[in-house]
């Protein structure tokens, strides 16, 4: 086996495993991409689920405590290491959670899972949707580290019914798994929102205990590409995958191989930190406002959210979150995303400027008591991508726990930069002054001024005690546009924006457009990402004024010309 690894502290588990490994044979990975029932994950900052086709259901809004270190055992953690097991080396755990509280998880009941706390266990309850894969994962996010939980094996369930641990999951749509069967089998899969990747084929080993309620004590190590395998302190088998390097979320899954349910039990989750900053114990979990929704008409097709849900700017967990739907809200149904995962619900245009938030399907329920059709509304387009100078260890800093918006000011009246990858880092140059967003430092060629704004819910944070207040910045003067004709092109602001001599942040600010604005569209860039939109003359000689795209929602703008920008300055 090939390692090279900087940490001390691991040396000795390697020259432990490169024994085994020499007797076993460690695994290499197979591609094997047959499509399955698998499906997409549902989560979001907290804690999320999944269920079969990828919508979403989101965290409680209070904030809670993440798993904090302990000095204790736990209750049935009564199988000892032995030889070659990582807890010999590693010491105590960087975290625990003991499950005495759902504080670090959401729980859920719907048709694909249940779970729940009780009595110092995590039970997750596959429902009986036979084939489907459904998982719910917790806040932090862990790049190189050992977990260990203790599962207590169903007391009734089918030979092939898997569970387990799933991990590394980047973007709440995709992960690795290491799940056991009940009639203990052992597997590693790769889940990349479309299919099922096998890493280790399922395989019997003799340190897998099979029987109602016996406890096996599972053990992952995670270090950069390379996966190791335990179960009750005993070497299983290695592989090898580059998919997912970046740190992500760690979870509970289930996988029910009949229409029968079953319940496993979690006795606890420990989490052993390798060289990895990327797990926060200090910080709580993010929050997110709530979203008012528009009173639906009596007659009009509606959802009400069957848990809190996200409403976010577009259809999928890359566009960012606008706020929350509580469990129990009813909205009006505008429209339905191409895929059909997705309803796009009437929200004020204070919210969104096009007036739609986008919920996920599988939690909620539909009622269109007229029967009537039911539009379909393509996606908006992605904010860009906005990179940050990566921070040195010391440097006050955040890491993105979700797509986190970055904006000109600290409030939502302030134009977009655009969003940030999840695990991404950032160095924090201040806070604002109502203490909601860290100021984060940029290249002056996304801000001119080289400061961006995050607010709190979308980051964790560290070294942060010290960095100073920064007064909020001036908004720009507010611009009115000529308004369209009707049935003329148009495009509506979703978000506030700058208007701009030219295309791009290198063109002077001619003021701001106010989100929910509607504006006459006379052009387009050529790249297609800039509308040039009528302005009055004594703003802009030529009446014309750049607005980007992916902030508008356009109409009527197929036929419109190609403008040719003028020189930058």
């Amino acid at each position: 086996m090939k390692i090279q690894r900087k940490l001390n502290i691991l040396l000795s588990i390697f020259i432990l495993m490169a024994v085994l490994l020499a007797a076993c044979g460690g695994g290499q990975a197979t591609d094997i991409g047959t499509p399955t029932l698998d499906q997409t994950m549902v989560a979001d900052v907290v804690a999320a689920a999944q269920t079969q086709s990828g919508p979403e259901a989101t965290q409680p809004v209070e904030p809670t405590s993440p798993p904090m270190p302990t000095d204790a055992p736990t209750a049935t953690s009564t199988l000892p290491p032995v030889e070659g097991d990582p807890l010999f080396i590693l010491g105590e755990p960087d975290g625990v959670d003991e499950f005495n509280t759902a504080g670090n998880w959401t729980l859920f009941d719907n048709e694909c899972f249940r779970s729940e706390i009780s009595d110092g266990y995590f039970l997750m309850t596959a429902q009986g949707s036979q084939g489907s894969l459904c998982w719910e994962v917790s806040w932090p996010l862990l790049e190189n580290f050992y977990l260990e939980t203790m599962v207590i094996m169903p007391e009734v369930c089918d030979p092939a019914d898997r569970f387990g641990m799933l991990f590394r999951a980047p973007d709440n749509n995709q992960g690795y798994l290491y799940g056991i069967t009940c009639s203990g089998l052992y597997s590693l899969t790769k889940w990349d929102g479309n299919q099922t990747t096998v890493l280790l084929e399922p395989t019997q080993d003799a340190a897998l205990l099979i029987g109602a309620n016996q406890p096996n004590r599972l053990g992952l190590m995670a270090f950069g590409d390379d996966y190791y395998l335990y179960a009750n302190g005993r070497f299983l088998d290695e592989t090898r995958n580059e998919a997912y390097l970046d740190p992500g979320k760690i979870g509970y899954f289930v996988n029910p191989a009949t229409d029968q349910s079953f319940t496993v039990k979690y006795d606890y989750l420990k989490v052993w930190l390798l060289n990895d900053q990327y797990y926060p114990p200090e910080v709580t979990p993010p929050t997110h406002p709530e979203v008012p929704v528009e009173p639906p008409q009596s007659d009009a097709a509606t959802v009400t959210a069957t848990a809190n849900v996200n409403v976010r700017s577009g259809p999928g967990m890359q566009f960012p979150v606008l706020g929350v739907a509580d469990k129990g809200t009813t909205g009006e149904v505008a429209g339905i995303s191409p895929d059909g995962y997705w309803w796009a619900v009437k929200v004020p245009t204070t919210v969104s400027g096009n007036g739609l938030g986008w919920v996920s399907g599988k939690y909620t329920q539909l009622s269109n008591p007229s029967g009537a059709e039911i539009p379909t509304i393509p996606p908006p387009l992605l904010p860009p991508t906005v990179y940050a100078p990566p921070p040195s260890p010391s440097d006050p800093q955040v890491t993105m726990t979700d797509h986190g918006v970055i904006r000109s000011g600290p409030g939502l009246e302030y134009p977009v930069y655009g969003i940030t990858s999840v695990g991404s880092k950032a160095i924090v140059s201040g806070i604002s002054e109502d203490g909601d967003w860290w100021a984060i430092v940029l290249s002056t060629s996304t801000a001119p001024d080289g400061t961006g704004w995050v607010y709190k819910s979308y980051v964790s944070a560290k070294n942060v005690s010290n960095v100073p207040v920064i007064p909020n910045p001036s908004l720009p003067n507010n611009v009115t546009p000529a308004a369209p004709d009707s049935g003329a092109a148009a495009a509506i602001t979703i978000e506030p924006v700058n208007i701009r001599s030219g295309p791009g942040n290198v063109y002077p600010s001619y003021g701001k457009v106010p989100i929910g604005s509607i504006m006459a569209v006379i052009g387009v860039s050529p790249d297609k990402e800039f509308w040039v939109v009528k302005v009055p003359s004594d703003i802009a000689p030529d009446e014309r004024g750049w607005v980007p795209a992916r902030y508008c929602h356009a109409q009527n703008t197929s036929n419109v010309p190609i403008i040719q920008p003028p020189p930058p300055p």
